[in-house]
């Protein structure tokens, strides 16, 4: 019976490295740890970022998560309280708008690197705010990760992590938006990156290039989404360089060039530090 269901729920799934992974456990009799191992390779990439459509100002924002995108948020819904937002993929928007294919759109970007270390801080030392709360990922969803994809909860070192990004349970063909790859989340319906890509090192002047596009002329960027007293200042800046460098080990670059090399071309990043 054991030997059948091992063939039944390997079969299911096309690495050998997850069917091995499946027949061991299930021969440990650790049947939550097969399920899970399987589950996560039967997802589908999650594209359901938020996206924003606003008929006044005629523009469509993709969601990039971990690129300022809460930053971005706040000021479209306050340019235009009347703008719709939908987390679905783009798809689902133009089934919805189909106007919405002749709007200009846009999205932004940040050096992978620096996205993937957001990312493991907030899933394993979620940093709390002044209020109490995560910094933003909320309790829920973060167990949720943690327990819905085999092999992340062990990945509290970055350097697991990046090796973890690197097996079919991290992969581009089931991830969650928070680290899937760049290029797949912004892309739209036919295939093709939006009509203007900008990159979060630069935010402030490659949104003033949107905003004057569109129109929508006035707008600052506040400082949202960071840890509670932390300030842009030059010292600050180079203490929280030195200390991504100190995680940034050749060998976790390598597993993270090998992860996001489209990602790296897109936005025309080093491959080496951010």
């Amino acid at each position: 019976m054991l030997r059948r269901l091992t063939h039944a729920l390997a079969a299911t799934v096309s690495s050998r490295v997850v069917a091995g992974d499946v027949a061991g456990a299930l021969l440990r009799g650790a049947f939550g740890e097969a399920k899970r191992a399987a589950l996560t390779v039967g997802r589908t990439p999650d594209l359901r970022a938020e996206k924003i459509v606003s008929h006044k100002y005629r523009y469509v924002w993709l969601c990039n998560p971990k690129a300022a995108s809460r930053t971005i948020k706040t000021v479209l819904v306050a340019a235009d309280p009347e703008a719709e937002i939908h987390e679905a993929s783009i798809s689902d928007v133009y089934a919805r708008y189909p106007e919405a294919k002749r709007y200009y759109s846009f999205a932004f970007v940040r050096h992978p690197f620096a996205r993937a270390l957001s990312f493991h801080s907030e899933l394993h030392f979620a940093h709390r705010t002044h209020g109490g709360e995560q910094r933003s990922l909320k309790e829920g969803k973060r167990r949720g990760l943690l327990h819905g994809f085999h092999g992340l909860a062990r990945t509290k070192d970055f350097g697991e992590y990046c090796r973890w990004l690197n097996t079919p349970y991290g992969a581009d063909a089931c991830a969650d938006r928070h680290f899937l790859s760049q290029h797949v989340q912004i892309r739209l319906e036919d295939g093709r990156l939006p009509d203007f890509v900008g990159r979060f090192e630069r935010l402030g002047a490659d949104f003033e290039r949107v905003a004057a596009r569109l129109g929508m002329t006035g707008r600052a960027l506040p400082l949202l989404n960071t840890i509670a007293g932390w300030q842009p200042t030059p010292e600050a800046l180079t203490a929280a360089r030195s200390a991504a460098a100190a995680h940034l080990t050749e060998r976790n670059r390598a597993l993270l060039r090998a992860r996001y090399a489209a990602d790296l071309s897109l936005g025309g990043y080093s491959p080496d530090l951010p």
